[in-house]
């Protein structure tokens, strides 16, 4: 039995476990604020983990605004800092 080494995923400073039985869930950790989260996909996680930080600071779509274009009338959420925000 060979056993595969998983490659770890970094989201905004946090990293994604993968599982290493299959259909398990897909964990994360935010050790500063002691919070946690489960997903079934990694994309659930990084949508996960986008909402629980908010916009990013250093985000050069919205500048820390958290909406694509600051100057609308309406807000759209940026799809740098919201990845499920994408159309």
């Amino acid at each position: 039995m060979i056993m595969t080494a998983h490659k770890a995923i970094t989201h905004r400073g946090i990293e994604i476990v993968l599982p290493e039985v299959p259909g398990a869930p897909v964990t994360w950790t935010h050790d500063e604020s002691n919070t946690h989260g489960f997903a079934r996909k990694v994309e659930h996680a990084i949508c996960q983990i986008s909402h629980f930080l908010g916009p990013d600071p250093e985000c050069r779509v919205c500048l820390g605004t958290g909406a694509d274009d600051y100057t609308a009338l309406v807000y759209v959420p940026c799809r740098v800092c919201y990845p499920e925000a994408r159309e």
